[in-house]
């Protein structure tokens, strides 16, 4: 069977690899064989061959190694790698939930701490997160409504998670170099601009250190079997679920890591999962009650989009259309640059030549992948990306996962000249990608401002309310104005966000006595309707 499978998958990705290096070089094509237009089609077949060929390759699992010792030398490069690929982010306005949260914010006072925990007003709500609503209060004691600071905090918690992610996969056992690539690799993936450039993103962020420390406290009482730690897999736990309801994937995370744990520990580690459980249970079920139902995003006809799954469509999302993302985690709605095309073609290359080699820890890779499908259960209805790769965000936490698999790739041949080759070609490649995606979170949100702070003008000049019409949702793959303008227009301009009404469509009847501004897609900007 694999004297059959092997080929027939290696032709695979190599047709792939190919069609997808000649979209990257020259764009669209068509031939009279093939047509190529989007590249999100071949880069998830290239990745899903890749995949299953170091399954196929790998060897018997390897023997229990010892627990890898962290090195604060590669604790700093973590740290300093993180803030230098996201320093020229610092200064960028805020865009679209922000200018409501912190607006919200900073009218709340102490009684955040219990009002966070009550029953939504009216019985239906969409999303319980009061952790996370805490968290925003704090900030704003320091943080005000300066952006940098915001972003700061961002910048800090995306690199206490990758140093999380370090120490997770030194507690697998993985070696130290290849520890660290892994590790860097979660730090600059190029999903990793909307998750840190956007400040509303702090649940993700919340969620995923919270998680991540009840799984390295549930690996350790694996290890050392002590019952104090119970209170930290609890407390955790409760700080994850209520920081963002994706987190409610906890139980299955240390169980997605039982292939790469000693035999001996598995009734220790299923202990450890039944009092995730039990907790998440619990605080699911308040969670049921405060908001009304089970919450979440809404569709076109108010029904929460997690009853809308269908199981194609679900089978489609997470067997297919997330690798593309995940193996090129790339916003396809601009204009890709030179050397994002270049580096693009040098990881390809290394895909097919490292897929024909052996593969890691059968053991470790089975882990790795467990722990990223694990991870995205509950955000499976979210995971249909379209081009722009908007709503990269929900993949923070799986891509710990995707970090543990490349990290048992790498480890099984770390002092090899062909593992140091395809750790580099990784690596540079998501570094292009992240810079390439950081672009328009740093042109969208000053253009919101921009038009913010002109109809500001507007409402200086004329006492009249303004009703606005047309903004659009995303531009370039970043949320643009469609949330929180009126509180854009009062931070920006200093002029009351009460005086200005949104409006479904351009035709819709509004008073008289009014100034009407619509959405001009073309020349990106608000014009008067007179």
């Amino acid at each position: 069977m694999r004297r059959f499978l092997f080929p027939s998958l290696y032709s695979l990705l190599a047709l792939s690899a190919a069609l997808l290096a000649i979209r990257l070089a020259v764009g669209p094509f068509h031939s009279p064989l093939v047509n190529v237009n989007s590249p999100v089609n071949a880069a998830a077949t290239v990745a899903i061959a890749f995949v299953l060929l170091t399954l196929i390759a790998a060897k018997d699992p390897a023997a229990t190694s010892a627990i890898s010792k962290p090195a604060w030398l590669d604790l700093l490069v973590l740290v300093a790698a993180t803030a230098l690929a996201f320093w020229p982010n610092l200064r960028t306005p805020f865009v679209y939930d922000d200018y409501t949260h912190i607006v919200q914010t900073s009218h709340a006072t102490w009684r955040i701490l219990t009002d966070a925990f009550q029953r939504e007003p009216g019985g239906h709500g969409l999303f319980f997160r009061p952790v996370g609503f805490i968290s925003y209060w704090l900030d704003y004691q320091w943080a005000d409504a300066h952006p940098v600071r915001w972003h700061l905090w961002s910048l800090a918690a995306h690199a206490a998670n990758t140093i999380l992610v370090y120490l997770l996969l030194g507690r697998l056992g993985i070696r130290r170099v290849s520890a660290l690539a892994a590790a860097l690799l979660f730090a600059l993936h190029g999903s990793r601009a909307e998750t840190v450039g956007w400040s509303d993103a702090r649940f993700d962020l919340l969620a995923t250190f919270f998680a991540l420390c009840a799984v390295l406290a549930a690996l350790e009482f694996c290890r050392t079997g002590r019952r104090l730690l119970y209170v930290a897999l609890a407390l955790c736990a409760a700080l994850a679920v209520y920081s963002k309801e994706s987190a409610f994937c906890l139980p299955l995370l240390p169980l997605a890591l039982l292939p790469s744990s000693p035999r001996p520990r598995w009734r220790r580690t299923f202990a450890a999962c039944l009092t995730l459980g039990a907790v998440c249970a619990l605080l699911f079920a308040y969670r049921w009650w405060a908001l009304g139902g089970i919450g979440g995003y809404l569709d076109r006809t108010g029904v929460s989009a997690v009853w809308r799954s269908r199981p194609l469509h679900t089978s489609e999302a997470l067997f297919f259309r997330q690798w593309a993302f995940l193996f090129f985690p790339v916003n396809w709605s601009i204009p890709l640059e030179w050397w994002l095309r270049a580096a693009a073609v040098g990881f390809i290359a290394m895909l097919v030549i490292y897929a024909a080699r052996d593969g890691g820890s059968k053991r470790r890779l089975l882990a790795g992948l467990a722990f990223l499908l694990a991870a995205v259960i509950p955000v499976q209805h979210l995971l249909m990306f379209q081009p722009d790769f908007a709503g990269a965000r929900v993949l923070y936490l799986p891509l710990a996962g995707l970090a543990i698999f490349w990290a048992a790739i790498l480890d099984r041949t770390a002092r090899g000249k062909l593992a140091w080759a395809m750790a580099a070609a990784l690596l540079a490649f998501n570094v292009a990608v992240l810079q390439h995606n950081l672009g328009p979170w740093r042109t969208t949100p000053a253009a919101a401002a921009a038009v913010c702070r002109m109809l500001g003008d507007e409402l200086a000049n004329d006492p009249r309310p303004v009703f606005v019409s047309g903004l659009p949702d995303r531009l370039e793959g970043v949320y643009f104005l469609s949330n929180g303008f009126p509180e854009c227009v009062e931070i920006n301009s200093g002029q009351a966000g009460a005086r200005v009404h949104l409006v479904d469509g351009s035709n819709e009847t509004v008073p008289t006595g009014v100034r009407r501004f619509v959405w001009n897609p073309v020349q990106r900007r608000l014009g008067e309707k007179r």
